[in-house]
């Protein structure tokens, strides 16, 4: 075999396997994973380029500084979430060396380089997910729904990986919400 026509064969494989790989991962955490809820804001924004989509802001953004965090910057974090009575997770701990644990998730703190004198033993999270699509008729339905109501993100954790399952809409499901419109 000519090494030209080998490395096409390779790549030509590789351009399958990688996004399988990701597809394996992402199955496999929604089917493992621990559930976990929380509590967001979804507004229904539009963009020509990703188009119509749910975006989930969850309510817990600010979070205190890990011990050993550089006063600017950003850095990847291990945040445990407990549940409360309610059903809802909140982020108990954060650590900047990696923990493990079922409600274990990777976060990303930023530390702001203005940040006021209340705000300096803070961090702000990203969360790994930050929106929910859905079809294009719905979307403007959808934020129609999330006006004004109390919304929760619904999302499975694998070794400390998330991935966003659901929209609940005063506890309903936002996709079971249409099919009820629709019927």
């Amino acid at each position: 075999m000519r090494p030209a026509l080998a490395v096409f064969v390779v790549a030509v494989v590789a351009q399958w396997l990688l996004p399988l790989a990701g597809v394996w991962r992402h199955d496999r955490v929604i089917a493992r994973g621990t559930l976990v809820r929380i509590e967001c804001a979804a507004p229904d924004p539009y963009d020509p380029l990703r188009g119509r989509y749910l975006a989930v802001r969850p309510t817990q953004g600010r979070v205190p500084k890990p011990d050993g965090m550089a006063d600017r910057g950003v850095s990847p974090v291990w945040a445990t979430l407990v549940a409360g009575d309610d059903g809802l997770s909140r982020i108990e701990s954060v650590s900047l060396e990696p923990v493990s644990g079922p409600t274990v998730i990777r976060l990303v703190a930023i530390r702001p380089l203005w940040a006021s004198p209340a705000e300096r033993d803070t961090v702000v999270v990203e969360w790994p997910f930050d929106r929910l699509y859905l079809n294009e008729r719905l979307a403007p339905e959808a934020d129609k729904l999330v006006a004004g109501k109390r919304t929760v993100a619904e999302f499975r954790l694998l070794d400390s990986q998330a991935v966003l399952t659901d929209i609940l809409i005063e506890g309903v499901p936002v996709r079971e919400l249409f099919k009820r419109q629709a019927e």
